[in-house]
């Protein structure tokens, strides 16, 4: 097999692999086993190793030794140390890419949000899910927010951070939706905010919408010992 072709392979299968996980269709702490994997997904071991390798770089998939590879399990203490992490982080991070950006990032940015708020944040053919056109546009916002910053090093934790929290958002919006929140408005403060040059609103602002979610989550005690039994798959359809 040409090289091009393995790579396009492994780019395919980890993007719906990806998907999947976000979905719900694998579920947290579902082992990967790789015979069934290859029948899912119509490709080989090596296709499917590289695949879950970038997977496990994004914390969404975890390698065990001798155990193979499973979906991330979820727990509240793990997800109030991320959260706890990523508000420290961005708020720094954030606050330098409003002092460093330049009129090619204030345009990415307003650009990033107008595809987000222009498209639909449910799948259309399965309305209980996230589209997965709508978590890209969302990422890409949340980059563009932070892509002002010239400190790589940093901006890389920041994105690294985001991206191990991924699957505590798409779980969040699938299966505990709050009718008095409107993350529409949310996001076009912090778009707003971040063109005006307020460092100190916008920060604060970021820091708000980082930890409602974590908000929902933990909202009740049943919530809480769900994730902490490790049971949360119970409760996502495959």
């Amino acid at each position: 097999m040409a090289r091009s072709t393995y790579g396009t392979r492994a780019d395919d299968t980890f993007a719906t692999m990806r998907a999947d996980i976000l979905a719900g269709r694998l579920t947290p702490g579902e082992k990967l086993k790789f015979p069934e994997l290859s029948t899912r997904y119509g490709v080989g071991v090596g296709v499917l190793r590289e695949a879950l390798t970038r997977l496990v770089e994004q914390d969404l998939v975890r390698s065990q030794p001798h155990q193979g590879f499973q979906v991330t399990p979820l727990s509240a203490e793990d997800l109030i140390e991320l959260t706890t992490a990523r508000v420290a982080i961005e708020r720094l991070v954030f606050r330098m890419s409003l002092a460093e950006g330049d009129t090619p990032w204030e345009s990415d940015l307003v650009a990033k949000h107008h595809t987000l708020e222009r498209t639909p944040q449910y799948d259309r053919d399965d309305p209980e899910r996230v589209g997965d056109a709508w978590s890209r546009a969302h990422a890409d916002f949340h980059h563009a927010l932070l892509a002002g910053c010239r400190n790589s090093r940093l901006l890389g934790i920041a994105t690294s951070l985001r991206d191990s929290a991924e699957l505590y958002r798409s779980w969040s919006q699938q299966h505990f939706r709050h009718p008095d929140r409107d993350v529409i408005a949310e996001h076009r403060e912090l778009m707003e905010l971040a063109l005006a040059r307020d460092a100190d609103a916008a920060v604060e602002a970021l820091a708000r919408h980082i930890s409602h979610t974590t908000d929902i989550l933990l909202g009740t005690d049943h919530r809480q010992e769900s994730m902490s039994a490790g049971n949360v798959g119970s409760g996502v359809s495959a």
